[in-house]
């Protein structure tokens, strides 16, 4: 029949709403639910381990079963699916039923909440999805809700009240992101103070919260105008400590590639595939920087170098940009080789010229090796070539001639293999 099985859980429905040859009464929050033991056990897994052995747990067809941090309303709803097979569910109450469900062990009902709460996952409710998920304890579904909250973080921040509700666990999440595109770490620093300042109990997790700041990101000047507006920064002994590693990172200059630490690393989301600079078929030298994205199949401006070059060469160390020698001006003798050097910090998209080589080089090869940019051999001036080599130190800005190649070169290609640089051709 078609209809037997709902015409079956309507009788079920109606014995109990009659509490008609009920044998149990569960009870939560001084509330009883008389219920039926055969048909708890057929749902309940809880109960059925109960009723087994009811000689010694349930004693008798009136015993009375006592639920602790179970709630009346929870309990009810569970009760009312085991009956209907229709469960009610809101962000308001789905905790309440979940936790009398996980109590009974109803595991239809334990996966029913779950799915609506994925289902209900939005920008306006991912946030009272994950302090759900959080507290509820299934790891997936709190990372689809974090996911959430990291697509929609720039919305959150945004909204004063939104983020002044923010729990704190919700927004060391959105702090530690690695990735915050469009969002500067000023502005980061700027929503964390906010949520400190809010309530005054919250101060006591500044040091906490704040060290998820990444304060060698933000630009000297503006750090310091920010620190002279909140005086939360300069009292608390645990902020004043993050401020000082990013005054002693600002100080050293052109140290930085070499004082690198978790603090100093960009948020970004993958590497980039940059081309600087070079020769057009027309043989106009260019200044341009492009990167592709993530596919390669398309490539956009992000920037101008300091000057046009091209027969150059680059380095990264610890994702800053080195671009260094070349020409500026079309010459295929290589008469009049470069020997600047600049350096290109993304973190604030800002060039710098260091230290210049000690000679100036053209169609050579540069490589890094232990946090050391290496310079070997090319054109030099008037079109000759040279075996040189030389070292530069980021801590100390300075170049140095190191060993010599054995004869001279140019156009040649190099790459590194374990700390050792190999030069072919």
């Amino acid at each position: 029949s078609d209809t037997y099985l709902d015409r079956l859980v309507e009788g079920l429905s109606s014995l109990r709403s009659q509490s008609v040859l009920c044998d149990v009464t569960l009870e939560a929050e001084g509330i009883c639910f008389p219920a039926h033991k055969i048909i708890l056990a057929s749902a309940s897994n809880y109960c059925k381990i109960l009723f087994v052995d009811s000689s010694t747990r349930a004693g008798s067809p009136d015993s009375t079963i006592q639920l602790k941090a179970v709630s009346a309303a929870g309990l009810r709803n569970v009760l009312n699916f085991i009956y209907s097979n229709k469960l009610e569910l809101s962000l308001q109450n789905i905790e309440e039923t979940f936790k009398a469900a996980e109590a009974l062990l109803v595991r239809e009902v334990i996966r029913l909440c779950f799915g609506f709460l994925e289902g209900c996952l939005s920008c306006e409710s991912c946030r009272d999805v994950l302090t759900i998920a959080t507290k509820l304890g299934p790891a997936k579904l709190r990372q689809k809700a974090m996911r959430y909250v990291g697509q929609h973080y720039k919305q959150i921040l945004a909204d004063s009240q939104c983020l002044k509700e923010l729990d704190r666990e919700t927004l060391c999440e959105i702090l530690d992101r690695p990735h915050t595109e469009g969002y500067s770490e000023l502005e980061l620093l700027r929503a964390a103070v906010s949520w400190l300042q809010h309530e005054p109990g919250r101060r006591k997790d500044a040091a906490d919260i704040l060290r998820r700041i990444r304060f060698p990101l933000i630009p000297l000047w503006e750090l310091q105008r920010y620190v002279q507006e909140t005086p939360l920064l300069r009292l608390d002994s645990g902020c004043h400590r993050y401020l000082q590693e990013a005054l002693n990172y600002h100080s050293q200059l052109y140290a930085q590639p070499v004082l690198q630490s978790q603090n100093t690393r960009l948020r970004s989301a993958a590497a980039a595939l940059l081309v600087t600079g070079g020769r057009t078929t027309h043989n106009c030298v260019g200044r341009e920087m492009w990167a592709a994205d993530q596919s390669c199949s398309t490539w956009h401006k992000v920037g101008d170098l300091c000057v046009p070059v091209y027969n150059h060469c680059v380095a990264i160390i610890n994702d800053f940009l080195f671009v260094i020698g070349g020409q500026h001006s079309f010459d295929p003798k290589g008469k009049q080789p470069s020997n600047e050097v600049f350096r290109f910090d993304p973190r604030g998209a800002a060039w710098l010229q260091v230290a210049s080589m000690l000679q100036s080089r053209t169609r050579f090869h540069a490589a890094v090796l232990a946090s050391c940019i290496v310079a070997v051999a090319g054109g030099t001036l008037l079109g000759t070539l040279t075996r040189s080599v030389e070292l530069y130190q980021p801590a100390d800005n300075t170049w140095e001639f190191t060993a010599p190649l054995p004869t001279p070169v140019a156009d040649h290609a190099g790459t590194t293999h374990r700390g050792i640089l190999y030069i072919s051709g």
